[in-house]
């Protein structure tokens, strides 16, 4: 998989590198995933500073995670390799800084966000690229950048309509194709507004254990962000026990903030499974009135889980002590 080219390179790098680093491929059951184990093992081989370990975490690509927030979904082979190493010794040694306009713009961020940058292994413009958006996701915990190759997964660049490379997405919207300038890409960024911010970017928020900056950022704007719905229904337990964090705060600060949720979750009920179900019946409790209770008493005598018949009557004396 690696050449007799890249194996210099990379042996020139790593005979450079101070001190180990660590970086995590993913376990997914995807059909490039042998390959990325492949690139994974001949690196550490070649550069031993550099310790690959399986990480069980939930991605849909196989990829390595560099950093906390830096997802690399692509073999750093060809043209991909010099912006590859470029990127970990960033990462290792924190340099080079910055710029002043570019710090500046760095520290303006309040918002996380998400970047995805798109990139193909023969594509001569790509590189310039990834050596432009790396280092922003390098010095900002609050840019969570995945790049990925878009030729080795067709599947993920016909989701989100990608039809050349470079491509980079923020928040699944704007985008830029081509060449791009890292103060324009910055300026958009400290740009956003928090209601239009993608469920994923959200979800990524919760799994930071930034549930409380959601809270606040939504009591702030005096609004429910669009997407927020979908973490309180999500599949997933943990992601709705964190949104569950949001809710509280909200019952608490702003109820009639929260009470907004209620004709949404309502309307949600009837299709969800069980657990999704409970836990709807929960946040109801938490921020329902007089007007919810009386739904939630009409549902209860068609009821037939035991649990789903417990929380309901649980959300109907939760907002009766409150109104009481």
């Amino acid at each position: 998989m690696i050449n007799t080219t890249a194996e210099k390179s990379i042996l020139d790098w790593a005979n450079k590198q101070a001190g180990e680093q660590t970086i995590q491929l993913f376990l997914t059951d995807h059909g490039e995933q042998t390959n990325f184990e492949s690139f994974g093992r001949n690196l550490s081989a070649l550069a031993p500073s550099v310790r690959v370990k399986s990480a069980d975490q939930e991605n849909r690509l196989p990829g390595f995670l560099l950093k906390e927030n830096i997802i690399y979904s692509a073999l750093a082979l060809g043209r991909e390799l010099t912006p590859f190493l470029k990127g970990l010794s960033c990462i290792r040694t924190q340099a080079p800084k910055p710029t002043e306009p570019i710090q500046s713009l760095l520290d303006k961020i309040h918002i996380p966000c998400e970047l995805t940058l798109y990139i193909a292994m023969d594509c001569p413009h790509c590189p310039g690229v990834v050596n432009t958006i790396f280092p922003l996701a390098v010095f900002s915990d609050k840019i969570k950048l995945k790049i990925i190759d878009g030729t080795l997964f067709p599947e993920a660049a016909q989701k989100d309509k990608v039809m050349s490379a470079p491509c980079l997405i923020l928040d699944n919207g704007f985008r830029w194709t081509g060449a791009l300038a890292a103060e324009e890409v910055l300026s958009m960024i400290t740009r956003q507004d928090g209601s239009q911010l993608s469920s994923q970017t959200l979800k990524s928020i919760l799994e930071q254990g930034d549930a409380l900056w959601i809270s606040r950022e939504m009591i702030q704007a005096g609004t429910i962000f669009k997407e927020f719905i979908k973490l309180l229904l999500h599949d997933t337990w943990s992601v709705r026990l964190g949104a569950m964090v949001v809710v509280e705060t909200l019952a608490e600060e702003r109820p009639d903030l929260a009470l907004e949720l209620c004709p949404m979750l309502i309307q949600a009920f009837d299709n969800k499974d069980i657990p999704v179900q409970g836990d709807i019946l929960y946040a109801l409790g938490e921020i329902g009135n007089l007007e919810t209770k009386k739904w939630v008493e009409t549902i209860v005598e068609d009821l037939k889980n035991k649990e789903i018949i417990e929380a309901a009557q649980d959300a109907i004396a939760a907002i009766e002590s409150k109104h009481a």
